[in-house]
């Protein structure tokens, strides 16, 4: 079982739990209320657990030799002259979608063809910078 604390304790000897669970590598649950849970974690352990959420899009070359990437995961689809240009344009949608998702998260999570695209919009937010999320394409 997961360490629980409730919220006040967690506020109160905030050093101490977050020293549990970043130095410890404990994750933790707070709780508020009777019914309201939150659970707190390493980034680098969410990103290890997140890494299965595969972001592999096909690429097609057009009949004109432009390229298309389909990323079905998050119904993402771009074209570009070059696929250089193609996974520029996706990394750049790909944020766009991601900051839209998280700011209108009770929407997105309520939506029954948009709620399985939570952990991979964690995956990209989690992301440092434009690099970091083309790594995440699984592009040979």
């Amino acid at each position: 079982m997961l360490t629980e604390v409730n919220f006040t304790e967690a506020r109160n000897d905030f050093s101490s739990l977050y020293d549990q669970v970043f130095n410890a590598f404990k994750p933790a649950i707070i709780n508020r209320k009777k019914t309201e849970q939150v659970l707190i974690l390493r980034a680098d352990l969410q990103k290890m657990l997140l890494s299965c959420f595969s972001l592999k899009p096909e690429v097609i070359t057009e009949d004109d030799n432009s390229v298309t990437l389909s990323l079905d995961q998050l119904e993402i689809y771009v074209n570009g002259n070059t696929l250089e240009e193609a996974i520029k344009t996706l990394i750049d949608d790909l944020k766009f979608y991601a900051q839209d998702y998280i700011q209108r998260s009770q929407l997105f999570l309520h939506a029954p063809n948009r709620r399985s695209h939570f952990p991979y919009v964690l995956r990209i937010l989690l992301c440092n910078n434009d690099e970091e999320i083309r790594s995440l394409l699984e592009l040979e």
